[in-house]
């Protein structure tokens, strides 16, 4: 349970600081968890290929493309995921009043997007 405080101001000017507990579940649906799971091993797979590439001494720029394509998969499954999160567990927060999970998203996602 999270604790949000935040201020009013009354008619009269005075201010008044409270705060509300929240209980934000963390849901999911199990399916998309999976799918996100599964493209996530094949990328490790594609990465782990990437790594033997380098060793036989192949060709940097086809080593570079590899990068490319795994850089790709990476930010798919973030976009999948975001998606997902959304879907549920922001949606869920906004309906409960959880400003802290919403923050908590904002500040994920400006890191995902840097």
């Amino acid at each position: 349970m999270s604790t949000h405080e935040h201020t009013h101001i009354d008619a009269e000017g005075n201010v008044i600081v409270h705060s509300h507990a929240h209980s934000h579940t963390h849901t999911h649906d199990p399916k998309e968890i999976k799918k996100i799971i599964n493209r996530i091993s094949k990328t490790i797979g594609h990465l782990q290929s990437v790594k033997e590439m380098l060793e036989r001494g192949e060709d940097c720029a086809e080593v570079l493309i590899q990068l490319s394509a795994v850089r790709s998969e990476v930010n798919n499954a973030g976009k999948v995921l975001l998606q997902e999160h959304i879907n549920h567990c922001i949606v869920e927060a906004v309906a409960d009043g959880d400003q802290e999970s919403i923050d908590n998203m904002n500040r994920a996602i400006q890191m995902f997007m840097k």
